[in-house]
């Protein structure tokens, strides 16, 4: 067993809270999920939080990218995927 103390933001906490608003019976697939989805679990859970607000400065960032798609998407032998 392991005992862990984490740090988070208050906005990546609400994410996470969300997910678990959107997505209440989360049904594992396989052990992977089952690990993530008690590990998530315990981050939101009452009882684990230990402090509320302790402070620093809240960072947030996004980034996005848009992808550029060719207007002829036909793929054959000659087509180089890299200039995709």
């Amino acid at each position: 067993m392991k005992k862990i103390e984490l740090l988070i933001g208050d906005h990546e906490y609400e994410l996470i809270e969300k997910i678990f608003e959107k997505e209440p019976d989360f049904s594992p697939v396989t052990e992977t999920d089952q690990v993530i989805i008690k590990a998530l679990s315990a981050i939101i859970s009452p009882r684990n939080l230990a402090e509320e607000n302790v402070g620093g400065k809240e960072v947030t960032t996004t980034s996005y990218q848009k992808v550029q798609e060719p207007e002829d998407k036909t793929i054959d032998g000659s087509t180089h995927i890299e200039s995709l």
